[in-house]
C-alpha cells in the first residue's frame, strides 16, 4: 500500500493492539484501518473485507472486480514509473539506506541524551550525598532528558515499523514488475 505523505494508519495487529504507522502492514489491510492526518485526525477508514465464503456470489464478484481494479491501477503506476526492474531496486535501495540513515541519527540522539541524563543523575546524586537538596532547575532537567528520551525511543520504533514495511512494499512491486515485465 502506497502510504500519501503526511498521512498515518491506525489498525489493530494480531495481538488487537492499536497501532498508528506511516503505512499498514499488508497483512492487516484486510482487518480494515483509518488513515489520520499529520494532527490524528480521522480521514478516512477502510472497512475490514469479509471472508468471500461469508459473502453472497454478487459480493463476491463486485470484491473480485475491486481487486483487480486495484491491482490495474498499481500495475499502471508500476509501468509508468519503473521502465526497467533495476530502476525499482534502486529506488527501493535509496529510500531504505535514507530511513536507516534516519533510524541511526536517533539511536545517536538517544545515546547522547542517554549520556547526559546519566550526568544529571550524578549531580543530583551528588547533592543528594552531600545532604542538600536537588535543585528545581536540575529535577525539571531531568524531566526533559527523560522526556526526549521516551520521545526518541518512539521515533526510533516507528522509523523501524516504517523500515520494514517500505521494504514489504517494495518487494510487492519488485515481484509484480518483474511478472509485468517477464523478468526472472
Amino acid at each position: 500500500m502506497v502510504a500519501e505523505a503526511g498521512n498515518l494508519y491506525r489498525y489493530r495487529n494480531n495481538e488487537g493492539n492499536l497501532v498508528i504507522d506511516y503505512a499498514v502492514p499488508p497483512k492487516y489491510v484486510a482487518n480494515g484501518y483509518e488513515i489520520l492526518s499529520e494532527s490524528g485526525t480521522v480521514i478516512d477508514v477502510i472497512e475490514p473485507q469479509v471472508d468471500p465464503e461469508d459473502m453472497e456470489p454478487e459480493e463476491v464478484q463486485r470484491s473480485r472486480s475491486e481487486a483487480e481494479a486495484a491491482q490495474r491501477k498499481e500495475d499502471e503506476m508500476l509501468l509508468r514509473t519503473y521502465i526497467e526492474v533495476a530502476e525499482l531496486e534502486a529506488a527501493m535501495d535509496r529510500k531504505l539506506t535514507q530511513l536507516d540513515r534516519e533510524i541511526e541519527i536517533i539511536r545517536s540522539n538517544l545515546e547522547k541524551n542517554e549520556k547526559a541524563l546519566d550526568a544529571s543523575r550524578i549531580k543530583a546524586a551528588n547533592y543528594q550525598l552531600g545532604g542538600r537538596h536537588v535543585p528545581k532547575a536540575l529535577l525539571k532537567n531531568m524531566d526533559n532528558q527523560i522526556d526526549e528520551q521516551r520521545g526518541g525511543e518512539n521515533m526510533l520504533l516507528v522509523r523501524q515499523q516504517e523500515y520494514q514495511g517500505t521494504k514489504d512494499r517494495y518487494l510487492g512491486y519488485l515481484d509484480r514488475l518483474k511478472i509485468l515485465k517477464g523478468a526472472k
